[in-house]
């Protein structure tokens, strides 16, 4: 099916939406009475609308021409209420570069720019049915988005334009007081390049199981589960198993001074196809001081390596880790450590009703064997959110590769994005 004829079944099927989610009325003008349960879950459906212009540029030694982006991302879909304990959901996507491309985003042939890799491309996002019919369980059969924790070994990657969604079951339950349970079975993984792409997709037969002890004052203690098989890329198959602690501590109320703490171990080794035999660990500490408006952060992460092999995430949000730049979506087969620190300040009060966000942090790269220089990092960037569903993004990162050979890089991003 072509781009047009995705667009106007997606347009249709809105349509269709918002028709059928008006209100019933009797020939007395108000409204009916005594519906049935298919009719309820139809009121109580919902519309999903995410719209977002970003424009992006990108200076990166190496090219002589810099790289810039036009892009609207546009999702639309609708979620209906639960009928006989179930919910369904279909969500339409689609990515346009607006103007002429002056950038390679992966699929368009365009080598002599920088990667900006947000490809032209419509499909459907998500597409799930949800079962309820069990106490306090879900169980959701479908195309699908998943997080797990913080996104560091799984997760839907939003900063892109084209979402990371996954053909998979899921169970989730919390059956046992302040215990969650999550078992994830992946057998497609839609990535961020598109269906143009090569590698755009992954047949899988992949693993994920978590558990998430909440202990209120106490903290929260996640153990979780990672077993990737990707038959398009058999050297990222691997099997990571973890546990991560996080708390936040208020020591004043009253000023609003809160103390957090994070600390995460796993160890990942090969699986099913991958070619090499390997055994590497990821570490992760952070700790955080608030004192409103402003919060402090310091941390280190490390993904392990042997100069063969290392530590790899090639399901997790990475644009979050390492920089914004992106210079380390790869982890080097040296392995990395990054040392970051952290200072934001929230703005809740701003005039006219808004909300503002600032923060700057700053990185600090190393091999993990034989510590060498991998460069550092500066970013920093503003978020404001305004009226009900809009929200402007403006963030930049520098990246020198100092003693590496690492490229330098500048990026700039400005977004501006409605959510309904």
């Amino acid at each position: 099916m072509t781009e047009k004829n995705w667009l106007a079944v997606s347009y249709i099927a809105l349509a269709a939406t918002v028709m059928a989610t008006a209100p019933a009325f009797g020939e007395d003008g108000e409204q009916a009475n005594n519906d049935g349960p298919i009719i309820e879950a139809i009121k109580d459906s919902k519309l999903l609308i995410d719209v977002r212009y970003r424009f992006e540029t990108k200076d990166q030694d190496g090219f002589a021409q810099d790289a810039y982006s036009n892009t609207i991302r546009t999702r639309l879909g609708f979620e209906t209420g639960e009928v006989y304990n179930l919910k369904f959901l279909v969500e339409f996507e689609n990515v346009a570069s607006v103007g002429d491309d002056h950038f390679n985003s992966t699929t368009n042939g365009r080598g002599q720019f920088p990667v900006i890799a947000d490809p032209d491309a419509t499909e459907i996002n998500r597409a799930q049915v949800t079962f309820t019919g069990i106490d306090k369980t879900a169980i959701t059969v479908g195309r699908q988005r998943f997080n797990l924790n913080n996104h560091r070994f799984v997760g839907a990657v939003d900063f892109r334009q084209n979402q990371q969604t996954f053909d998979a079951a899921r169970f989730s339950t919390k059956l046992v007081d302040h215990v969650t349970l999550d078992y994830l079975y992946i057998s497609r993984v839609h990535r961020i390049f598109g269906d143009d792409h090569p590698v755009g997709e992954f047949d899988s037969d992949s693993h994920v199981i978590s558990a998430v002890f909440d202990g209120g004052e106490f903290g929260k203690v996640k153990g979780y589960g990672v077993v990737l098989d990707l038959m398009e890329a058999p050297g990222l198959s691997s099997q990571s198993w973890g546990v991560r602690y996080e708390n936040t501590l208020t020591l004043d109320e009253d000023t609003g001074v809160k103390l957090g703490v994070v600390a995460e171990y796993a160890s990942q080794s090969d699986n099913a196809a991958n070619p090499i035999d390997y055994s590497e660990d990821y570490l992760h500490g952070e700790a955080s001081l608030s004192v409103a408006p402003f919060t402090g952060k310091l941390g280190y992460e490390k993904l392990g390596g042997d100069g063969v092999s290392s530590f790899k995430t090639p399901l997790a949000t990475l644009h979050k880790f390492q920089g914004f730049a992106d210079v380390f979506l790869a982890t080097p087969a040296a392995g990395l450590e990054d040392v970051y620190g952290t200072i934001a300040y929230n703005w809740k009060n701003a005039p006219f009703g808004t909300g503002v966000k600032f923060f700057a942090t700053y990185h600090d790269f190393k091999s993990d064997v034989g510590s060498l220089d991998l460069g550092d990092e500066f970013d920093a960037g503003m978020s404001v959110k305004f009226r009900k569903h809009w929200s402007v993004n403006l963030k930049g990162a520098v990246y020198n590769g100092g003693a590496s050979s690492n490229a330098d890089r500048n990026l700039i991003w400005a977004a501006l994005r409605f959510q309904y």
